[in-house]
């Protein structure tokens, strides 16, 4: 069963959002994009006729964003060309996020991200004691 699946993580989770005020979370989402983000995979044609689509092969530069933001909105974000890394993400939490946070119980002292890889690296704890 796959993991975003699994009923008892889901259940866990929701257990544990009952527990913190809406004011106490943020959220950080990467997404990306370019000019062929928006192709349709799919298309329609009369019975019998192949669906057809003219498009480029040309490769087009990639964007990425990195937004913060809470139940009041944006409160930060960062674009770049290309993708984010582990190391780019780190730099986004030390100088955009932690900035913006304030000692656990208060608002903004929650921050809620999703499984991605470059969420898996190692922060020095320096980092968050001295921000």
């Amino acid at each position: 069963m796959a993991r975003e699946q699994n009923e008892y993580l889901r259940v866990e989770w929701l257990s544990r959002l009952t527990n913190w005020s809406y004011d106490q979370l943020m959220y950080i989402d990467e997404s990306a994009a370019n000019e062929r983000s928006l192709d349709r995979k799919y298309g329609w044609s009369p019975k019998g006729v192949p669906a057809r689509v003219i498009s480029s092969t040309k490769r087009s530069k990639k964007w990425s964003i990195l937004p913060l933001y809470t139940y009041k909105g944006f409160i930060a974000w960062e674009i770049i060309h290309g993708s984010y890394n582990a190391e780019l993400f780190v730099n986004f939490l030390q100088f955009k996020v932690i900035p913006l946070t304030t000692p656990y119980p208060g608002p903004r002292s929650i921050l809620v991200m999703d499984n991605a890889r470059i969420h898996h690296h190692e922060v020095q704890p320096d980092l968050l004691l001295h921000s």
